[in-house]
């Protein structure tokens, strides 16, 4: 009688699924593993973690503020400067066309007369507003406290720039300190001088928004001064 014939032996293997073709096992091993990583519960971040997080936050929050208040700082001088000059520039044209007028008053018709004394009057009431605006504002006293919080932003940043890994007790003592001197200034910077230090940084800002600040800082500073010296020789040469 014919022995009955036996099946060979299943191999271990032959229950286990077999990796792809063209994958080494251990490439679907660190496969399973980083998918088994991500379903299990997530690990608690290092202690040092949150300080650091923390302390990035403190440096990007003063390096925005410092870079706005010296903006500021310019921005004020640069208007301090034109308002000075423009008031200069229009009570000469007051004064001169005054002196004109007087001297050529016999040979000027009445056309010209009226005209003259128009632009005197806008030459006169020009001066009067900047010299307000100028009084109101004070930008030199602006100007000064801008540049004195920036400086002081400036020296704490580059304090907790050059420490290594600062502590929680560290951060919180340079956040009081940076607060303390943000609000011992007793002016704030502009929504302009926040733009301007967005776009002098360069990296991830878009053209446009570039080109809309320096449209809006050249409007603030620039505007009203340049609308002061051109508005009274414009008059006068088009009513010729």
């Amino acid at each position: 009688m014919a022995e009955p014939r036996r099946e060979p032996p299943l191999q271990a293997s032959a229950t286990a699924p077999q990796p792809p073709r063209g994958f080494a096992p251990q490439v679907v091993a660190s496969i399973e593993q980083a998918a088994a990583a991500r379903r299990g519960p997530r690990a608690p971040d290092g202690p040092g973690d949150p300080q650091a997080h923390a302390a990035d936050q403190l440096l990007a929050a003063m390096r925005t503020v410092k870079a706005a208040r010296f903006n500021a700082a310019e921005r004020l001088e640069r208007k301090h400067t034109l308002s000075l000059f423009a008031m200069s520039m229009v009570s000469l044209y007051f004064v001169g066309l005054s002196v004109w007028q007087a001297i050529y008053a016999a040979g000027l018709s009445d056309a010209s007369n009226r005209l003259i004394t128009l632009v005197s009057i806008m030459s006169s009431i020009f001066t009067l507003v900047l010299a307000l605006i100028e009084s109101m504002n004070d930008y030199r006293t602006k100007a000064h406290h801008m540049h004195v919080c920036a400086l002081g932003v400036n020296d704490l940043y580059h304090e907790l720039k050059l420490m290594r890994a600062p502590g929680v007790s560290v951060v919180q003592d340079f956040r009081r300190r940076y607060t303390e001197i943000v609000r011992n200034c007793p002016f704030n910077h502009a929504r302009v001088d926040y733009l301007m230090a967005r776009a002098e940084r360069g990296s991830g800002v878009r053209l446009e928004e570039r080109l809309w600040a320096w449209l809006r800082y050249a409007g603030d500073v620039y505007a009203l001064h340049g609308m002061c010296l051109i508005v009274p020789p414009l008059v006068l040469l088009l009513g010729q």
